[in-house]
This record gives C-alpha cells, structure tokens and sequence, in this order.
C-alpha cells in the first residue's frame, strides 16, 4: 500500500465449533503480531476461562473452565481476513507455530533441539573422564614406584602427602575454585588431577611394588648394574600395568559424574553444553513444573549407561588380566 494501511480481522475456530475472537488490527508494511504478548486476548482468554492463564496460548488450545487445564483436542481453523484500499495492494501471511517436543530428544525452553546439546555432551563427558583417569592412573603409578623403590624420606614424604590429600574435602575445593577462580572445564580438570593423584591408590600400588622390589630378576638388574630409573619404568612399572588397566577404566565414571556434579550445581563450563549443564538448565527454567520431563530424565539417563558400560568394561578386563579371577 502507499497510503492507507490494509485492515486485518483474525478469529479461531475451535473443534467445538466455538469462534475466538483473536483480534482486528491495521498493519504496517512488515508487521508481526504474537499471541503470548496480546494483553487484551489474555483477558478475553481469562473470562472465559474464569481464571488467570499465565500463557495465554494455552488457553487457546484449552477446554474452558478446566481446571487443571485439558487441552481440546481436534482440528484448529485460524480464519484471516483482510480488507485493502488501495488498487493493487495485497496482504501476505505467514504463519510460525512454535513447538514444545521436537526432535529424538525434544526442546529446550527456547525451542532449541536438545540433539545437539546431547550429542555435544558425550565426547565432552568421556573425554573429560578418560583423561582425569589416564593421568590420575599414571602419576599416582609412577610416584608409587619411585616411593618404593628410593624409600627414606622420599618415601616418607610422598606418605604424608598422601595423608594429608586424604583429609581434604575434595569436592569443596573444586567448588570455591569453579565460584572464585574459573570454570573452565580444563581448570577444573587440572585441579581434579591435582587433587586425585596422592589418594589411596599410592598406598595399593606401594604394596605392590615392595614386594616386586624382592623379586630375583630386580636383584639381577641390579646385579649388573642397571640405574634406579631403568629398574623403577623398565621392571617395576610393567609387572602393575595389568592390574592399572582394569582400574583406569573403573575409574572414568567417577570423574564423568563428578563433572556432571558440578555442572549440575552450575559450576560447569559456561561454553559447553555438557549433560551436567543441560541438567542445570532443566531445573533453573522449572522443567520438571512444566511437564519437560524428558529434558532432565534423558541426560541423567545417558550418564547411568556410560557409568554402567565402563564398569562392565571394566570387570571384563579385570577377568582377562587377573588370572586368579579367570579361574573362578
């Protein structure tokens, strides 16, 4: 149009047959009306309803004085009619209707496919796990061998360290570093392997490496002279790497749900969208009070059948490399 504005008048048919008068309206020559914004059809929507409506979407879709709200199932007919004033005008309409559940794993609260979030989440969660527990696993095997073997105060200090990381409360630290310093997720990586490396771990693989430290063929090596760091990762280290392996895959579960923990009590990553965070968003946007189920139900979901395969993984190997369990 150039100068006068086309006239619209927009109603709903309802599958009972009942007409709703949405509302009559000049446009512009781009114009966007939204039925959650329209104060008057909210009121309108509330009379007939006898009752306050939050969204007044859902009362379009509702049976009239339910309480709670049924929704009225059957075909919706959005009657548009236009009236131009001018020769050669027109009126061009496009309807966009919002969704709540799309998708494999539905939407979010902004429509967005939680697919993606889910599918971002996984490589997220595993890598995250596999390598807190290759590092953990490793370094406390090392520092393990190197006690044992050197003894003296070596030994006696990496004990009392190891005593003293026993007390800390772990889980605290990583909070007020996640609240004051940063919520990087490779941050909170590093400090969990910082923390993870003096438990008790140390104390079992010392165990062990003292008694391989008596075996003949390591009074052999040192017989013809060879140094502490050849004897401590060419013979001490591999007779353990059998029983480490079943170990390190155990222990990737553990650190999969400690960062879901965290994301969870929203100290995740602010940047990936980790199963832990898709939680956090479940519960901060009321997921649970808007009938969204799935949104927290399908992560927590995901994180069980992670925690269940590595530990049947885990047995597996356990059975392989332990010959007094393959006996059994």
């Amino acid at each position: 149009y150039k100068s006068k504005q086309p006239f619209v008048s927009v109603s709903l048919i309802r599958p009972d047959e009942s007409e709703l008068k949405i509302g009559d309206f000049g446009i512009a020559s781009k114009y966007t009306y939204r039925f959650s914004q329209d104060e008057a059809l909210s009121k309108r929507i509330n009379r007939l309803m006898r009752r306050e409506i939050v969204n007044p979407v859902d009362g379009l879709f509702a049976v009239y004085e339910s309480e709670p709200t049924q929704p009225l199932k059957g075909t919706y007919k959005l009657i548009i009619e236009g009236i131009t004033f001018e020769k050669d005008s027109d009126i061009n309409v496009e309807f966009v209707s919002h969704g709540k559940v799309a998708g494999w794993f539905g939407t979010d609260h902004n429509r967005r496919d939680l697919t993606v979030a889910m599918l971002w989440g996984a490589p997220v969660a595993l890598a995250f796990g596999l390598l807190a527990a290759i590092f953990t696993s490793v370094l406390s095997m090392i520092i393990a061998a190197v006690g044992a073997w050197f003894g003296g105060w070596v030994d006696e200090l990496i004990q009392r360290i190891t005593e003293i990381n026993l007390v800390l409360p772990f889980l605290a630290i990583l909070i007020m570093v996640g609240t004051f310093y940063s919520r990087s997720i490779w941050v909170i990586l590093g400090v969990t392997v910082a923390l993870s490396i003096f438990t008790g771990t140390i104390k079992t693989d010392r165990a062990i490496f003292l008694q391989v430290k008596e075996s003949t063929y390591i009074e052999a090596a040192r017989a013809y002279g060879a140094s502490d760091l050849r004897i401590v990762f060419r013979y001490l280290i591999p007779r353990i790497i059998p029983l480490l392996i079943p170990a390190l895959v155990s222990a990737v579960p553990s650190y999969v749900f400690l960062e879901a923990s965290l994301a969870v009590l929203g100290l995740g990553d602010p940047v990936l969208p980790t199963w832990g965070k898709i939680i956090n968003d479940a519960q901060t946007f009321g997921a649970l009070y808007k009938g969204m189920y799935y949104w927290i139900l399908q992560p927590a979901v995901l994180l069980m059948f992670t925690g269940l395969g590595f530990a049947m993984l885990g047995f597996a190997l356990d059975r392989i490399f332990n010959p007094r369990l393959r006996e059994m």
